[in-house]
């Protein structure tokens, strides 16, 4: 039976069992923070079981889409371990329980798909006799393909960390000896893939909370997860999920790019695996909206398309290859999954993009990575930071590295710096204190700066240091850095002095001002802050005018674009955002129309707090990556806009004044930037770009048709560059001229030459003609300008198959102390010393001798 027949089987088979169909959620999962993905069928029936929402059915029937890495390691490697896969399910909340689950799983199995139930054997949770006596009397299985097996095995959930959990009972496929393991203790529950878990029915009757406690369930229940793709290899007869119909046509397609044989050489096969099973994965997961980046699902979504870009690498595959497959991997799925079809496109920009950025670095990484086994054999938590930092290299990729290399990786040292790093970043080149506390009073103080913009109030600890202070108010207006926006500034005084609050932000939990001695000495005392309403005004307009952008983003381009970080400070913002593509003209005018049409219209902004629940049910959006406690606030604009936002906002859209667009830019694979002015500094910029142009017009001497002056202009620096070149292209051909009766004379194989008054285009231009007058020759042209050199490495064409300059560029490289790559025929590399020419010249000529 093909793929897509089964699943319309078995849905049918449900629905006339009086199921509702539930269509498949995202991999990405509603109101669950516990999970990175949806793990399981069951995800989406969570509230149904506990009685947190209302029943609108008691039966349903799914096929869920699944992400998990739990099993990575194994995936190629055996026949049944995947990263994406589908699930299918029935499930039953206060209705049906274990009778109706097991009588139907058997006959849905044995009758209506005809597999062989002298194949089939099923275990139970150790003292569930209620499963045993089904089985073993309503179904008549003998005891001996009745297993009793402990929590384990057949224990299952919850999914996450709290939820609905119960015993279950599984049925497995015995694929016969050619499978086993070989132990006489191999039976259903062993590791190896003889007997395959096709079916497991789960009996949900507690709830577990956070804290591991199993409370009684108020809808006990049926959860049934049926493995799809070990279901179909059963049908289909295949000895391996891969060569079935959901992934051979993606096989078929790597070995023929590829050029590789499949299905003789475990080499081969398991990384072919691995290649069509990551790709399959990436492209669910990039359709349901998640973007490869370095937080949280991203950064899973980035570590499986970078893991099977090095195995790309292991089959000689060493440009952009996996986004050749996406296409392939949407028609095997369009009729199922009809969305793919329309973030084609997308996806596979998406992929291609990823992958482009990556090998950008790998080869770099990879070298980096053989120089540091050389030379300490261990990889140092700082050495795999360098790799992660710098060549984008995963820790995870470092470690398989190393395990094939039989070394390990210092996982804490490498975490200790990671960790570092982003404090680092969190800081954002903010002054961190260094002197000692002086504590005042315990705690760390309130912020009231939603509802007023000053205060008299208490010093509850500070720290003087080079000239500065760090403040803690007990009541503090100031707003610190969260968000994206930046923290207040202002002023705070006392007796007989003033403070400049140059900055605020969080630190260790507190909200700390920054400041500086304005006047007056410091002494302790009451004091008065008072918040720079000027440039939080500002502040609160790019705030609010990022709200709108979002809102007209996903208006104009689609849902997927979802804001993805953002930093907003007085009158100006820069907002980043989901989208595969550049922005054209027309969507750029058509966002910034919408923007400015919102700004106009005047539309009071609310904001109110409440609980989580509450605010996902008016539909507020949340910021991935940000934690929300059980009370949110919330900002709305209208029915246009509704955020979970606790920046600092206005009170009415038109105080904006006016928004422009200024720049847009990628800010990684799949992420868009944008930069806009709002307000009074928005008004700077125009005066500004007003007087720019008056000052062209008068180097022009017109102010009609400056943008046909600039063309003309142009072209004719254009003409004299042209002129330049040809005269340049001149002397270069002399120069070339000179060198080759040079070679001939001295009979010499290597050259080396300096050119102080080239540029390296004009280099490029006289290795290719020594390389067309001197085939036998190889040589380093290099020049030195304002103390930085660059080189040039060519190789004649009857050198190129044993000394590439690709590869000869690495170890001139390192004798000059520079860097560089390039091709085989020409390499190009910059900085160093140019005194180790010598050297490098002597390198060249002792590897030709040989």
């Amino acid at each position: 039976m093909k793929s897509h027949a089964l699943r319309k089987n078995f849905l049918e088979f449900f629905k006339n069992r009086d199921h509702t169909i539930v269509s498949s959620m995202s991999l990405i999962p509603r109101d669950d923070p516990s999970l990175l993905f949806t793990s399981a069928g069951m995800v989406q029936f969570k509230p149904l079981w506990t009685g947190t929402v209302p029943l609108s059915y008691r039966r349903a029937a799914s096929i869920q889409k699944c992400l998990r890495l739990s099993d990575l390691d194994n995936v190629g490697k055996t026949r049944r371990h995947h990263t994406f896969f589908e699930m299918l399910g029935n499930f039953s909340f206060g209705d049906y329980f274990k009778e109706e689950a097991i009588v139907w799983a058997w006959e849905y199995l044995v009758e209506v798909l005809g597999v062989d139930k002298n194949k089939l054997y099923v275990s139970v949770y150790t003292d569930d006799d209620e499963a045993y006596d089904l089985w073993h009397k309503k179904i008549g299985l003998n005891k001996e393909r009745i297993f009793r097996l402990g929590e384990e095995h057949n224990f299952w959930g919850p999914a996450g960390n709290s939820g609905p959990c119960g015993p279950c009972s599984e049925i497995f496929y015995d694929l016969g000896e050619n499978f086993s393991c070989g132990k006489k203790t191999c039976a259903p529950g062993c590791d190896c893939d003889r007997y395959p878990e096709i079916w497991n029915l789960v009996f949900p009757q507690f709830n577990q909370t956070v804290a591991g406690k199993r409370l009684p369930l108020k809808n006990r229940g049926v959860d049934t997860g049926l493995g799809f793709e070990r279901l179909v290899s059963v049908l289909q007869q295949k000895d391996s999920n891969y060569h079935t119909d959901l992934f051979y046509p993606m096989i078929e397609d790597i070995i023929r790019l590829a050029k590789i044989q499949y299905g003789e050489n475990p080499a081969i096969d398991i990384p072919v695996n691995v290649i069509a099973d990551h790709v399959r994965a990436l492209v669910f997961a990039i359709g349901d909206g998640i973007i490869p980046s370095n937080e949280e699902r991203g950064y899973v979504l980035r570590r499986i398309l970078r893991r099977a870009v090095r195995l790309c690498r292991d089959l000689g595959i060493h440009d952009a290859f996996l986004f050749k497959i996406v296409p392939r991997v949407v028609e095997m799925y369009q009729a199922d999954y009809p969305d793919l079809t329309h973030r084609r496109e997308e996806i596979t920009l998406v992929v291609k993009s990823e992958e482009e950025r990556f090998l950008a670095t790998l080869e770099r990484g990879l070298a980096q990575f053989q120089e540091i086994y050389k030379k300490k054999r261990s990889i140092s938590g700082k050495d795999a930071f360098v790799l992660y930092d710098t060549y984008g290299f995963p820790i995870e990729l470092t470690q398989e590295l190393a395990k094939e290399k039989g070394v390990d990786v210092d996982e804490k040292g490498f975490s200790d710096m990671l960790e570092k790093a982003r404090e680092t970043s969190k800081a954002k080149a903010k002054f961190i204190p260094k002197g000692e506390w002086k504590i005042l009073k315990k705690g760390t103080g309130t912020f009231s700066g939603y509802d007023k913009s000053a205060a008299d109030t208490e010093i509850m600890r500070y720290n003087q240091h080079n000239g500065t202070l760090e403040i803690v108010l007990h009541d503090s207006p100031f707003y610190a850095e969260a968000g994206g926006q930046v923290g207040d500034q202002g002023e705070i005084t006392g007796k007989g002095f003033k403070l400049d609050v140059l900055d605020t932000y969080w630190y260790q939990g507190m909200i700390v001002c920054h400041c500086k001695l304005a006047s007056g000495k410091f002494v302790l005392g009451p004091v008065h802050a008072t918040v720079d309403m000027e440039k939080r005004k500002e502040s609160a307009r790019a705030h609010t005018a990022t709200h709108l952008l979002h809102a007209a983003l996903r208006q104009t381009l689609g849902e997927h674009a979802r804001q993805e970080g953002s930093f907003v400070e007085p009158g100006r913002f820069r907002f980043d955002f989901t989208h595969f593509k550049p922005l054209s003209n027309d969507e750029m005018i058509a966002i910034e129309n919408l923007v400015n049409e919102k700004i106009l219209a005047a539309i009071p902004v609310e904001k109110f707090f409440t609980t989580l629940d509450e605010a996902k049910k008016m539909g507020a959006m949340a910021i991935f990556g940000e934690k929300y406690g059980d009370e949110v606030r919330v900002v709305r604009i209208g029915d246009f806009s509704i955020e979970l936002c606790g920046g600092i906002h206005l009170d009415n859209t038109g105080e904006i004044g006016m928004c422009k667009i200024t720049s847009q830019e990628a800010a990684a694979a799949g992420i868009r930037r944008v930069e806009a002015f709002v307000g009074l500094k928005l008004f700077e910029e125009l005066r500004k770009n007003l007087s720019t142009v008056k000052e062209i017009s008068q180097i022009f001497g017109t102010e009609k048709d400056l943008v046909q002056k600039a063309y003309d202009f142009q072209n004719r620096l254009k003409e004299l560059e042209r002129m330049t070149q040809e005269r340049t292209a001149q002397l270069v051909r002399v120069e070339a001229g000179k060198l080759l009766k040079k070679i001939r004379k001295e009979k010499t194989r290597v050259i080396a030459e300096k050119f102080d008054n080239y540029d390296m285009e004009a280099l490029r231009i006289l290795a290719d003609l020594l390389r067309e007058g001197a085939g036998d020759t190889m040589g380093i042209l290099y020049t030195v300008s304002k103390g930085k050199m660059n080189y040039l490495l060519f190789v004649g064409d009857n050198l190129l198959k044993n000394y590439p300059a690709n590869k000869l560029i690495k170890e001139v490289s390192n004798i000059l102390g520079g860097g560089g790559g390039g091709k085989a025929h020409m390499a190009e590399g910059g900085g160093g010393d140019p005194h180790k020419i010598a050297e490098a010249t002597a390198y060249l000529k002792s590897i030709i001798k040989k």
